[in-house]
């Protein structure tokens, strides 16, 4: 294994996406690494030099990307639009969620409702395409529960995963009316991501850290601070993970008989899916998710209708 080699190909790969994601007026810009490196590259060889940065918080609530965002949006002398949603915007937003993603994964829906919020807002600043960092974690092993596996098995994990993966703010964008690019998932990058060996995305030693080559690769154009910040998943870092308390208290009381929950904020979010949606039965060759009845392919192990996980 070749550090400097992979690392001089990742940099040429990803810059060369993001020219080829050409002209965007806006970037997401959660202060996490992915996002950041996709708007440096932009702001140093893009098409798009004097894009604005989006990041979204949950008013009230502790928000640790925006700190970081503004941090990058200095750095790089960008304007930073400030999406600060109230709790009843945030549980619209949830509903909107159930409606044009057909779920009631509450993990699914409170991320992705902090995703439509910071779209609306590119789409009411006069925006047509958006910058985003989709892509990197799963490529670099960037989520928690990947630091459990084997390297092996990490290599295979992440190769299925680019096969069936689905991004929200793809699908979102649509909706809306916006195109979204992120230079993760273009093809040169993933083919290349995929010939990196895992034992160059997920370093251990006193400390655990995935996106290893990620880190090392764009160091030098990124704040310390943004390089080598631990993963924090979107609810968490937009403050958006109290959003789960609130329904939860939505879901007292709210009995269904015909699914199971997993989940607290569950019974609520499911009586908003059944006003657009009915659960689709499991057809032949199908496993049956043992909660909400939905057809789950047999080679997979989530449920993308209820979020439940695994479903053998």
């Amino acid at each position: 294994m070749d550090e400097e080699h992979y690392v001089h190909l990742l940099r040429e790969a990803l810059i060369s996406a993001v020219r080829r994601c050409g002209r965007v007026a806006h970037a997401l810009m959660s202060g996490g690494l992915d996002s950041s490196i996709a708007a440096t590259l932009m702001r140093l060889y893009g098409e798009s030099r004097n894009f604005k940065g989006v990041v979204v918080c949950l008013k009230g609530w502790g928000s640790s990307d925006v700190g970081y965002a503004e941090l990058l949006a200095e750095r790089l002398g960008v304007e930073l639009l400030r999406v600060r949603a109230s709790v009843d915007e945030a549980l619209r937003a949830a509903e909107e969620v159930v409606e044009a993603l057909a779920t009631f994964d509450p993990m699914e829906v409170v991320n992705s409702s902090a995703i439509l919020l910071a779209l609306k807002a590119v789409k009411g600043d006069g925006g047509s395409r958006v910058l985003t960092g989709d892509g990197g974690d799963e490529l670099f092993a960037g989520y928690s529960y990947m630091h459990e596996m084997g390297y092996a098995e990490l290599d295979e994990y992440i190769k299925r995963l680019v096969g069936s993966w689905r991004f929200s703010s793809i699908e979102l964008g649509k909706r809306l009316g916006l195109e979204v690019c992120s230079p993760y998932l273009d093809e040169e990058v993933v083919g290349l991501a995929l010939e990196i060996p895992a034992k160059l995305k997920l370093k251990r030693g006193h400390k655990v850290m995935g996106k290893y080559i990620l880190r090392v690769a764009f160091q030098d154009l990124l704040p310390p601070e943004i390089a080598w910040r631990d993963k924090h998943p979107i609810e968490q870092g937009s403050g958006f993970n109290a959003l789960y308390g609130v329904l939860e208290e939505l879901s007292r009381g709210k009995v269904q008989g015909d699914v199971r929950f997993w989940h607290g904020a569950q019974p609520y979010l499911y009586e908003v899916f059944k006003r657009f949606h009915e659960v689709r039965p499991s057809a032949r060759g199908e496993k049956r998710c043992p909660y909400c009845g939905s057809g789950v392919p047999k080679d997979k192990k989530y449920c993308r209708t209820c979020g439940a996980y695994p479903v053998e």
